[in-house]
């Protein structure tokens, strides 16, 4: 199993900790928040992984070295910025992957992502994500299942309420990049939402850890939950 991680964010919502910093390299509880990813890919049983870089990439390179517990480690660099979308295609691309396990560099979720490739086989799907219900989908916005945990609309950010939202970790065929746009597109709006009712699209929901440190708050819930 392989697996995608999208680390070249500028992270401009963390504010002065990014400037020189790459926000997967931000320390949590002693050591770079990305291990915590790294280690969680490891464990569920990931066998070779590309980092889609672009902002200072090279320290996240000097950082990571080659391999990760005995994972190969690779690095997609973005010739311009290209949206997660853009990013995870190219990372495919460029490692000729027609299928991979997609995880952010900011956000940890703690759960066994065989679990996406094994419903992906069962429904033979292009897109299966992972989702954790929370008692405020403001900031996320959220996700609709209809039957058969097939993902039917995704609802904005801004509403409030409890609900389920995208956590972050999908299983992704490379064929899903037929209905995308070109060039710079975004992952979640430009391909998953525009593409709901075309693509064989589903969510697993899961009640395992999960922590988004993209901004300032969660940043510091996440130091202080994982000291």
């Amino acid at each position: 199993m392989k697996a995608v991680v999208l680390c070249g964010g500028l992270g401009t919502r963390l504010g002065a900790l990014t400037r020189a910093t790459p926000k997967p390299l931000i320390d949590v509880a002693g050591k770079p928040f990305i291990n915590y990813v790294l280690d969680q890919l490891a464990a569920s049983g990931t066998t070779e992984v590309v980092l889609a870089v672009s902002f200072q990439w090279q320290k996240l390179r000097d950082s990571l070295g080659e391999s990760w517990q005995g994972v190969p480690l690779h690095y997609s660099v973005e010739p311009e910025p290209l949206g997660t979308g853009g990013a995870v295609r190219h990372a495919m691309n460029q490692m000729g992957w027609v299928e991979a396990i997609v995880a952010n560099g900011d956000t940890l979720l703690k759960m066994d992502s065989r679990i996406l490739r094994d419903t992906a086989n069962h429904f033979s799907a292009d897109i299966v994500m992972a989702l954790k219900w929370i008692d405020d989908v403001s900031r996320y916005g959220s996700v609709r299942l209809g039957p058969g945990a097939r993902v039917v609309a995704f609802e904005e950010k801004g509403q409030r309420g409890e609900g389920l939202v995208n956590a972050g970790l999908y299983w992704m065929s490379a064929r899903v990049f037929d209905r995308a746009p070109d060039g710079v597109f975004s992952l979640e709006r430009d391909l998953m939402a525009e593409q709901v009712t075309e693509l064989a699209m589903y969510g697993v929901e899961t009640s395992g850890y999960f922590v988004d440190m993209g901004i300032p708050e969660d940043l510091e819930r996440a130091r202080r939950e994982m000291s």
